[in-house]
């Protein structure tokens, strides 16, 4: 491909960017992409191994209800998909006890929510809505930690009217789904549609700065190593970098934007601590290691899927069901994702299992006897997402639309944080990469230049 000039440069190799680069092939548009990290991907992060029955996901796992962006790509790539049962467990008082209203109980307060937002015409924090309420007090507990844990929200910064989610929205939203070969199969198939002879994929390749007038963008980049490359022409760009990327403005945009830069500002990070701890044998799956800790040991044991414990260290715990095999995935949000991730991974591990150990009334000395490995990856620390996913402060849900608009039929914006209906997901991701793409072909004529 000819340095000088493309259609378009694409920033960021995630399923925004893959998804984006695949629409513009397919119109007969050349681009370049330029993808920080030496993988593709971006926060969908699969770890292959043969030590391990199933892949190890680092970053996104689950795909929430049945989102019609990622179902298309699972069917059109052959994959597999495994409907994870719906039983959610409460850890409370050292016993387990069942929660078959998870769900619904979260709706009522969705649809609580929904009323007093229309009724006062104003957005609030989670926790201003909360000290309005005369919710119990175990049931506020669980209402934090999934807003915490669901969301990455900080309940005092989070708005309310953020949580409400779509009138649209069917049953099968509550559904969740595991792809059996890894999530990284969806990125895989992105890039597998790109016509060679248009699009060209640079990894290790960091862009600093984009410098852009109408009909013209120029990239500078350096490589992994930190040496500066030749800069990169094209008639428009694509930036698919994460909000918090863009909110840090590691990459110069000059003439600036402040108009957009007011919307990513008004945005928030969310942060995780995920980590995956890989066991000799899965302990925890007969009926009778169920039963034993239920807090009403009349009722009819059920297999562990999801653990909520809100006072204990990691809050939320879930199973490779219904795939039998030896992982326990721990897992924490906004603040208390903050407080572990300033901990050196030693410490994180030592209090993952002190609250496993806690949650499932194991000896410490067991779980240390049975553990075989862990993985985790601080998203925090990752100078090319610094978050795990975006959401909504009071106030700035109107943000979203504007870090999304196009600037000048030059400058066009994807990622799980500019799409409304799906943001926080890879199926919000891919979305937003296709309308971006489609905005850019809408402005920008067949390219004129031959396949490279």
């Amino acid at each position: 491909m000819a340095r000088h000039r493309v259609d378009a440069i694409v920033i960021g190799a995630g399923a925004a960017g893959l998804a984006a680069a695949r629409q513009l092939s397919q119109a007969g548009l050349t681009a370049l992409i330029v993808e920080a990290r030496d993988r593709i991907g971006g926060r969908i992060f699969t770890i292959h191994t043969p030590d391990s029955a199933v892949p190890i996901e680092l970053g996104a796992e689950f795909v929430h209800g049945e989102p019609p962006e990622t179902l298309a790509i699972v069917r059109a790539a052959n994959l597999i998909l495994h409907e994870l049962p719906d039983e959610h467990y409460r850890w409370r008082n050292g016993k387990l006890l069942l929660t078959p209203d998870f769900w619904e109980k979260l709706n009522e307060v969705r649809e609580d929510i929904s009323r007093k937002t229309r009724r006062k015409r104003a957005d609030f924090s989670f926790s201003e809505y909360l000290g309005h309420t005369k919710y119990a007090a175990d049931f506020r507990k669980i209402l934090v930690n999934f807003v915490e844990g669901y969301h990455a929200a900080d309940p005092r910064k989070v708005s309310a009217r953020s949580l409400i989610g779509s009138d649209e929205e069917e049953d099968s939203s509550n559904k969740q789904f595991r792809i059996v070969t890894g999530y990284d199969a969806v990125v895989h198939w992105l890039k597998a549609g790109l016509d060679p002879d248009r699009i060209e994929l640079r990894l290790n390749t960091i862009a600093s700065e984009l410098r852009w007038k109408r009909g013209e963008v120029v990239v500078e980049c350096a490589s992994g190593l930190g040496v500066s490359l030749e800069p990169f022409h094209a008639r428009a760009a694509i930036v698919t970098i994460p909000h918090a990327v863009l909110k840090a403005q590691t990459l110069s945009i000059n003439p600036r934007l402040d108009e957009k830069q007011a919307a990513v500002d008004r945005l928030e990070a969310g942060h995780v601590f995920k980590i995956a701890l890989r066991f000799r044998h899965s302990f925890w799956a007969e009926d009778e290691f169920v039963k034993a800790r239920l807090e009403n040991r009349s009722s009819q044991p059920r297999a562990l899927n999801f653990i909520h414990a809100e006072d204990a260290e990691v809050p939320v715990w879930w199973t490779a069901l219904p795939a039998r095999a030896p992982i326990l995935t721990g897992w924490a949000g906004g603040p208390k994702a903050e407080s572990l991730l300033k901990q050196d991974e030693q410490t994180r591990v030592e209090k993952t299992l002190v609250a496993l150990s806690q949650v499932l009334a194991v000896p410490r000395r067991d779980l240390d006897d049975l553990l075989e490995s862990w993985s985790m990856h601080d998203w925090s620390a990752d100078p090319f997402s610094r978050g795990a996913y975006m959401y909504i402060s009071v106030g700035s849900i109107s943000a979203q639309k504007s870090l999304a608009k196009p600037i000048e039929g030059t400058l066009f914006f994807a990622g799980e944080a500019t799409d409304s209906a799906e943001m926080g997901t890879v199926a919000g991701a891919i979305a937003s990469g296709r309308r971006a793409a489609h905005e850019l072909i809408e402005v920008l004529p067949l390219s004129k230049h031959p396949r490279i």
